[in-house]
């Protein structure tokens, strides 16, 4: 019995039909976006700088969409959870990642991850950065930055720095700076930026990096001693700490704590185009610029294309940073 054929024109109408019957609902989506409540999937616990930034624009981004937004924590695995589960989510808007920078590019070179933050998200917009203090305490016998390094040189298995945890952008940044110093030092990881703070002012590990309202109070009664800040411009609160670039250090500038929005793949670009523009927008509010500043954080607001160039540069930058410092991915 002869089979029946397909001709070549066949195969291509019924992979036209094929494709245009997936992108219907997609399509569909696009158009009625929003429909439903938008929930923004935070990887940490209330009360850190992830959490409370995002918390700052879901009045503003909701009055712009015209539907609820809110905060939805999930916290664990230094925020892997939150990251797969917006990863398996819809691609329709409803459910998007609230993320911090380790996140997205550092903890695939440390962590052996359920999914690739990368190609698995969508990214739509940085919504913030923020500058982080170079410090050491106050014990230590070095004044500024060069004699710190000239002291390290001279005992290097007694100059210890301290991170919040083993494998984050916090270990990793610290691992930079050593490398970019020419200097040995040992890291001590703690579970968290909590039991770090008093080994340092005790002086039980001599260096560290932090966000400016963490160790502001910390720089003004004497406990700790600045070395420089990881930004462009000097902290208009703490004027006579030099930037990065001004103590010689200009590539540290890669060392800042930024967020990020992002949508699982495959969301249409109508619905992350008009998610952008309402980010974009509750930025420039007052209110949103208030609260940035409370928090020490400058407003961003990027296209999607600026966002996720930053992101591979700065993903490659921290994979060479755990491949010198020999950092191994562990589950």
């Amino acid at each position: 019995m002869k089979q029946p054929t397909i001709s070549r024109r066949g195969l291509i109408k019924a992979g036209t039909v094929a494709a245009a019957s997936v992108a219907l609902p997609l399509a569909g989506w696009a158009q009625a976006y929003p429909g439903k409540t938008i929930r923004l999937i935070v990887g940490f616990a209330p009360g850190g700088l992830t959490d409370a930034l995002p918390r700052l624009l879901t009045n503003p981004l909701a009055e712009r969409l015209g539907q609820p937004v809110i905060i939805e924590n999930k916290a664990g695995a230094a925020g892997n959870i939150a990251t797969a589960y917006v990863a398996g989510a819809p691609p329709d808007g409803h459910t998007l990642l609230a993320s911090g920078v380790g996140q997205i590019v550092v903890l695939p070179h440390t962590s052996n991850l359920a999914v690739n933050p990368l190609t698995d998200l969508v990214h739509i917009s940085m919504m913030g950065e923020g500058d982080q203090i170079l410090n050491i305490s106050s014990e230590v016998p070095a004044k500024n930055l060069a004699e710190f390094i000239a002291l390290a040189k001279q005992k290097p298995a007694a100059m210890f720095y301290g991170d919040a945890g083993a494998g984050g952008n916090q270990h990793l940044y610290l691992e930079y700076f050593r490398i970019l110093a020419g200097i040995e030092l040992q890291g001590v990881h703690y579970r968290g930026g909590g039991p770090l703070m008093p080994d340092l002012l005790a002086n039980r590990v001599q260096i560290s990096l932090n966000a400016p309202p963490v160790v502001e109070p910390y720089i003004a009664q004497g406990k700790l001693r600045p070395l420089l800040i990881v930004g462009k411009k000097r902290n208009p609160k703490m004027p006579d700490i030099p930037t990065a670039a001004e103590a010689g250090f200009a590539p540290l500038e890669a060392c800042s704590n930024w967020f990020g929005l992002h949508a699982p793949r495959g969301t249409p670009d109508a619905i992350v185009q008009k998610v952008n523009a309402a980010l974009v927008d509750s930025l420039k509010t007052d209110v949103v610029k208030a609260g940035l500043a409370n928090l020490a954080v400058q407003g961003i607001g990027d296209t999607p294309q600026a966002f996720g160039a930053r992101i591979a540069r700065d993903h490659a930058l921290f994979g060479k940073v755990a491949k010198d410092a020999n950092i191994k991915a562990e589950a």
